[in-house]
């Protein structure tokens, strides 16, 4: 079931780490997408044309819809997080090069002004606070803030575009770096604290950045809408239209939450506005992670590799960081089989399903998601044929640091990617993705 020799193993096609130099892509990083290259390749090994629809139900940053689109690929796609909703949409944009320069200067001028937060003395957005650290020197979320209000004095159609670089810039200017799953001060963060020229300086760069690909790489005749909203429950709608080809990456089963991530972005774009809103957002996540308190899980039946896991997992249930880690497992499974079932609704009876996931450890056990998954999906209408291995991984290390045995602190980690068709796929297909 699992190949070793997939041919896109170690070619970089798991991760982002390109994105920042390709038009579009480079507008703004997030360093869990993976390369357009994977879409590509499975556009390329299927023989999906143009005019086909490509589907994504965890769109993410966007990776898959603007490759697709610029395929000439019908898009649909979906995210449940709005900030990164906004970013895919934004992304597919298609505006005059002229009329956004002419929006810069307005929103140029706007950031020569000073004009107070709502954001000031919140969490950790500004000094004071009872943390003693903070993302943003006030003086440049003010200069954000004049620049924010002032979008709305521009152009409707570029107004999103603006918007991005101006949210792009004041992360550049942020005192903590993103680091695996949080943000991370440097030891002299407070030495080199950003100035607003600093900021306007930064939304100049996002800004010609853009400008030029708007006009080199422009997306005329396409077709594309993503949703906001959860996978799970859009998928439960009944929809006319059907997809060729599926390639998505769900949330990995390493209790990682996404939305914790781009918290700052959250709340600086107005897409949230208290702590409340969050959770609502977390809560309508696919439960991959223990910081929500999502309803406990009812099915158990997902396959026997599932069965010898859980096992295991509760045997070892006083090494585990949370006692919760084998429930999160089960409801996990229990989403993605509803997530097989609503996508093998929406697929033509000759569309394919790509899937990019990780396999996760806990207490020094190994959860294989990847042939977890080739299980359930076979159980639910759909026809595996491969689970190819991209990379191998590192454990983390609260996944190890209650374990004693030293051979269970070694478990391997590895990203595949598993294929599947609607249909029984012919002998050409099977093995191979060349």
């Amino acid at each position: 079931m699992l190949n070793e020799n997939f041919s896109l193993r170690d070619k970089g096609v798991s991760n982002a780490l390109e994105l920042d130099s390709l038009p579009r892509h480079r507008w703004y990083f997030v360093k869990e997408g993976f390369s357009p290259k994977l879409i590509e390749q499975a556009v390329a090994t299927d023989s999906v044309c143009r005019g086909e629809m490509l589907f994504d139900p965890f769109s993410g940053s966007g990776t898959a819809a603007l490759t697709g689109a610029i395929a000439g690929l019908k898009v649909r796609a979906s995210e449940i997080n709005p900030f990164l909703e906004f970013l895919s949409t934004t992304k597919l944009s298609n505006v005059k090069s002229a009329v956004f320069k002419s929006g810069l200067d307005k929103l140029l001028k706007a950031t020569n002004h000073s004009i107070p937060s709502r954001l000031e003395g919140y969490s950790t957005f500004t000094e004071p606070n009872r943390w003693n650290r903070w993302l943003f020197p006030i003086a440049v979320l003010r200069c954000f803030e004049a620049g924010r209000q002032a979008l709305y004095r521009t152009e409707p159609e570029c107004r999103n575009l603006l918007k991005l670089a101006l949210l792009g810039a004041l992360m550049d200017c942020c005192n903590a770096n993103r680091d695996g799953k949080c943000l991370r001060y440097a030891k002299n963060w407070q030495e080199q604290e950003s100035t607003p020229d600093n900021l306007r300086n930064r939304l100049e760069e996002r800004a010609k950045a853009i400008a030029s690909d708007l006009e080199e790489t422009p997306l005329a005749g396409t077709s594309s809408r993503i949703t906001q909203g959860d996978a799970r429950t859009l998928l439960r709608r009944r929809s006319r239209e059907k997809f060729r080809l599926c390639i998505t990456s769900p949330p990995y089963l390493n209790s990682f939450d996404y939305s914790d991530v781009y918290r700052p972005e959250l709340f600086l774009g107005g897409f949230v506005r208290s702590n409340k809103s969050l959770m609502k957002i977390r809560l309508q996540t696919v439960r991959s992670h223990l910081q929500a308190n999502w309803e406990d899980p009812i099915r158990e039946d997902f396959g026997p590799l599932y069965s010898d896991c859980i096992s295991l997992l509760q045997e070892r249930i006083e090494n585990l960081w949370n006692p919760r880690i084998p429930t999160m497992v089960q409801a996990y499974f229990e989403d993605m089989e509803d997530i097989f079932k609503g996508l093998r609704r929406r697929a033509l009876e000759n569309a394919s399903l790509w899937l990019v996931v990780s396999t996760s450890a806990y207490a020094g056990v190994e959860v294989p998601v990847d042939l977890i998954l080739a299980e359930l999906g076979q159980r639910n209408g759909w026809f595996l044929r491969e689970v190819g291995v991209l990379r191998y991984l590192r454990s983390s290390s609260q996944h190890v640091k209650h374990v004693e045995d030293e051979k269970r602190k070694s478990v391997p980690l590895r990203e595949s990617v598993v294929i599947f068709d609607a249909s029984k796929p012919s002998p050409s297909k099977r093995g191979h993705a060349k």
